[in-house]
């Protein structure tokens, strides 16, 4: 066939793309689930991907793929199951042998999907056919990566949890792991990890061991008496508490901007989130909680020595960067601007790009646009984001940042 433009096809779901002649036809069923390109004069020629019901680890796959294959063409005449090394996922290719059918089969694992495909070409036109198929089919690229990095992140999870707690009879259950009386939310630990994947072992082992500590079994029923002096405020973005999951229950106060301010009880290990229905069960209101949480916080030591630059003309910069998860939260302090104002300046600028860290840096315009590109990036690759925005501190309080 004589060279022809091509055009993109990206799948509606995001999982996979390919490319294909410009002037054929594109047929999506079932909401993407089955995808058909072919010649738009010809009924009797094309070619079907569709996505096999498994969500699966596909790196473990490998020796059970040819099972697969055999299973999707049973009731198919077809023979010389093999290795297909034009693919770019690793894949099996066989031949149709049906009278009068001469295409192929294909099953294509990658991320977490596997991807069946069947050309429908007739027998005296394959040298016409099969290589455009062939060519489409090799260009295919499945893009489930960070789908992929959350099984295997879930199924180290499951493994260690089951070796440490199998009276707890660990399922997995629509997006999180349900003991007997425990459930695991992973959303924060995949976050974790994909921002740092090379330390993705002893994250898990970390947040693993967390959840394994005894006092994780009295969650949820404990006495204000015993947890009012380890309340502290947490700031978060406001699309963190979502309207239908896991966070829709938080205890939250509206803050600045895209912020608001959650609640956390501290322990050695972990922290937990106070809920709305912890505060009608202790019997206080939101208010009171706040105001204990402010009061713990400033009771919070500061780190010995706070890092930063400092020139002449061009104003300094401060890093809070601590060990308690909490350095974001000590922007809340009542003081903030009593304790920092005599080497900023006065008013001063905050950045909070993520939960770890509190950046404090004078007001002058070149710092600025310096320190907006560094928290903008540090927002980027942290798994505890917060917000990108800066904050401009005076000596009456806090306030949305903004050009001066």
């Amino acid at each position: 066939m004589l060279p022809t433009s091509l055009k993109t096809f990206v799948h509606p779901h995001s999982v996979y793309r390919l490319e294909y002649p410009a002037h054929w036809d594109q047929v999506q069923e079932k909401d993407g689930e089955s995808c058909g390109f072919g010649p738009h004069e010809r009924d009797d020629v094309g070619l079907w991907i569709s996505i096999m019901p498994v969500c699966v680890n596909t790196e473990k796959l490998t020796e059970e793929l040819p099972n697969l294959m055999r299973q999707a063409i049973h009731d198919s005449q077809a023979e010389n199951l093999r290795r297909d090394p034009t693919l770019r996922h690793y894949g099996l290719t066989a031949d149709m042998t049906k009278e009068g059918e001469g295409g192929h089969y294909w099953i294509v694992a990658g991320g977490d999907v596997v991807l069946f495909a069947s050309s429908q070409v007739p027998a005296g036109e394959r040298d016409v056919w099969n290589p455009p198929f062939q060519q489409l089919m090799a260009s295919l690229q499945i893009t489930r990566d960070q789908q992929l990095l959350e099984v295997k992140v879930a199924e180290e999870v499951m493994a260690q949890l089951r070796e440490r707690r199998p009276e707890q009879e660990f399922t997995f259950d629509a997006g999180k792991i349900r003991g007997r009386d425990q459930v695991v939310y992973l959303s924060n630990l995949y976050r974790e990890v994909s921002a740092a994947p090379a330390r993705r072992e002893q994250i898990i082992k970390r947040f693993v061991e967390g959840l394994s500590q005894p006092e994780t079994a009295e969650i949820g029923h404990e006495c204000w008496d015993d947890v009012q002096g380890a309340i502290l405020p947490m700031l978060k973005p406001r699309n963190y508490v979502e309207q239908d999951g896991p966070t829709q229950h938080l205890l939250t106060n509206e803050w600045l901007v895209d912020v608001v301010i959650c609640y956390v009880i501290r322990s050695k290990k972990i922290l937990r989130f106070v809920t709305g229905w912890d505060v009608n069960r202790w019997g206080t209101d939101a208010e009171s909680l706040n105001q204990r949480a402010l009061a713990n916080l400033v009771a919070l030591p500061w780190p010995r020595q706070l890092f930063g630059a400092h020139t002449k003309d061009a104003g300094r910069v401060i890093v809070v960067d601590t060990d308690d998860g909490l350095a974001s939260s000590r922007l809340l302090h009542p003081d903030l601007h009593k304790l920092f104002s005599s080497a900023l300046g006065s008013p001063f600028w905050a950045g909070i790009p993520c939960r770890e860290r509190l950046v404090l840096y004078s007001d002058r315009r070149a710092l600025k646009q310096r320190i907006a590109r560094r928290l903008r990036k540090d927002h980027d690759t942290s798994a505890y984001r917060i917000t990108p925005s800066p904050f401009l501190v005076t000596r009456d309080g806090i306030a949305p940042g903004g050009e001066r």
